[in-house]
């Protein structure tokens, strides 16, 4: 039996797209080649009452364009249509992984969703490594001296101003890492 190439992947959720990717960056510089990965979150889409619901239909359409675009570097997005738990145990059957990568997801589902993905994972032996991506600053990073959440705008303003660096406005350089991503052929969407 052929040894599977240990690779690693990273978890496309709120962040499709390839440019300035805080997670996808990350996992580009790593040194084992990266599979992307979309999940149609059955646990979500089910909820669904009407389900010819516009925010699917544009999110299908922009996962078929984030897959246009990692076919034109040789590779391909592995999209899978089941709750996340079942989906990622077919995954881990399929693939040898080093770590998975993702951004932050905020919501309450989500977090714990990521929470039972981490510990599944973990059970593997797989690293599950989330970045800040769609904020500037997340909500315990600009607090009061005290540490405790402003209440009033203005010195909230001026402390996030105080805080903001250009560090914070440069974009994540993807595309000069995307020749590691995982050379291969997906089924069409």
């Amino acid at each position: 039996m052929d040894k599977k190439p240990l690779i690693n992947i990273f978890w496309f959720r709120r962040d499709l797209r390839l440019d300035d990717n805080a997670g996808l960056y990350r996992a580009l510089k790593e040194s084992s080649p990266v599979l992307c990965l979309f999940i149609f979150d059955r646990e979500i889409l089910d909820q669904l009452e009407d389900k010819d619901d516009a925010r699917v239909t544009f999110i299908y359409q922009t996962i078929q364009k984030l897959a246009a675009d990692l076919e034109k570097h040789g590779s391909s997005l592995l999209v899978r249509y089941d709750k996340a738990e079942e989906a990622w145990k077919g995954i881990l059957k399929e693939y040898a992984i080093g770590t998975v990568y993702t951004n932050h997801d905020y919501e309450p589902y989500a977090k714990q969703r990521d929470a039972k993905i981490e510990t599944l994972l973990k059970k593997h032996d797989i690293a599950f490594k989330t970045y800040k991506d769609q904020v500037i600053f997340e909500k315990d990073e600009i607090v009061k001296d005290d540490g405790l959440p402003y209440t009033v705008y203005t010195p909230y303003m001026r402390k996030w101003y105080q805080k903001l660096k250009s560090f914070y406005l440069e974009a994540y350089p993807t595309e000069k890492y995307l020749g590691n991503l995982y050379k291969h052929k997906a089924a069409a969407l």
